[in-house]
């Protein structure tokens, strides 16, 4: 029983056009094919719309390109290898900036406790002390304010 047309590899794309490398025992070498730039892009094109291939998929995308079935199938399961590194990159990244945000709010909540002590009223049996650095701390200058002003003398 004879294979479809799509099936047949005499029709695939020779690695370097008619190009015969031989290795130093006079055996055939294997060379890499090269793809041209129309078959790139129309296996670039059918990755963006899925991932994988079924066999008959597959034979009638590699007879359409000149190419074999198993030059398709390597060139999808590359192609998927490069998709899946990328996309754990951008993951990586992803997280490294959450991360770093998460670490950015956790310092503002920390602030805002600190100024939940500035906000809370005054404990009269806290010293002077204690009162100041607050100030300073929470109003560049704050140190020059005074705490009690004389008897008799009402602050304005």
């Amino acid at each position: 029983m004879q294979s479809p047309p799509w099936r047949d590899a005499r029709l695939a794309c020779a690695p370097h056009q008619g190009s015969i490398l031989l290795d130093k025992d006079g055996k055939r070498k294997h060379t890499r094919p090269t793809f041209s730039g129309q078959q790139i892009f129309a296996l670039e094109k059918t990755f963006e719309q899925t991932k994988y291939l079924a066999g008959p998929e597959r034979a009638r995308l590699a007879y359409s390109l000149g190419m074999t079935e198993s030059q398709v199938k390597v060139w999808f399961q590359n192609r998927r290898t490069k998709w899946r590194k990328k996309h754990a990159a951008e993951m990586a990244t992803a997280k490294k900036k959450q991360d770093s945000e998460t670490e950015r709010l956790k310092g503002a909540s920390e602030n805002e406790e600190e100024d939940d002590d500035y906000n809370k009223p005054l404990d009269p049996n806290s010293d002077d002390e204690k009162i100041t650095q607050l100030l300073k701390k929470h109003k560049p200058g704050g140190g020059g304010l005074l705490l009690h002003p004389p008897e008799g003398e009402t602050s304005a």
